[in-house]
């Protein structure tokens, strides 16, 4: 009868024994998951209040950012022309010209550009600066490049690029932006008659410093 007690007694505390073992993992893992949540929440606490910021701030960063389109009448003041013996009418040279830039909100200025252009048959590659003088003293001034190109059965050229606003004075002092240009010929270049005259249309963004 003992020896049957002892065996019970024996079941029993193994059985106790094995049933602690088995909660005690499970506790363990119950504050594991406790932690692991407040930690993902933390998480993405942090990620909102990132979101929050930037959809607040990246609106307020382009709030200042402004639209600008004028269209300039210019032609050519210096030309001169270099061939290149590679192939037929292939030439490179260096050009300036002036004219009147006309805003769109009614503003005027004096345009003045000088720049290098590479082409055969009409066709290739241009790059200039240019400097816009308002009548207040104001001025800006561009950097850009393009492709210019003659279609088939036509005599004048046309041309489109890009550019950027890099430098500016008075209302445009520390001017950046950037642009985009079209630009056709209205009468062909002739020592004494017609000197190139062309129109440009412009558009484009800029920013100015905070004052």
């Amino acid at each position: 009868m003992e020896m049957v007690q002892d065996v019970r007694r024996w079941l029993l505390d193994d059985f106790l024994s094995r049933k602690i073992t088995r909660k005690i993992p499970n506790l363990k893992t119950k504050k594991e998951e406790t932690i692991m949540r407040k930690s993902k929440m933390t998480i993405l606490g942090c990620i909102g209040v990132f979101l929050i910021a930037a959809l607040v701030l990246i609106p307020a960063a382009q709030a200042g950012e402004k639209t600008i389109k004028y269209k300039v009448f210019h032609y050519i003041t210096k030309s001169e022309v270099v061939p290149v013996p590679d192939v037929e009418k292939h030439v490179v040279g260096v050009y300036e010209r002036r004219g009147v830039a006309m805003f769109e909100n009614g503003e005027t200025a004096v345009f003045h550009t000088r720049g290098t252009f590479d082409v055969v048959k009409g066709q290739g590659e241009y790059m200039g600066y240019c400097n816009i003088s308002f009548a207040d003293g104001s001025t800006f001034m561009t950097k850009y490049q393009g492709t210019t190109m003659t279609a088939k059965g036509e005599k004048l050229s046309t041309s489109k690029g890009t550019g950027v606003y890099f430098k500016g004075t008075g209302r445009y002092e520390g001017i950046k932006g950037k642009f985009s240009l079209a630009s056709r010929k209205i009468t062909p270049y002739t020592k004494d008659k017609t000197k190139s005259d062309m129109v440009t249309e412009v558009t484009g963004t800029y920013t100015l410093p905070n004052k």
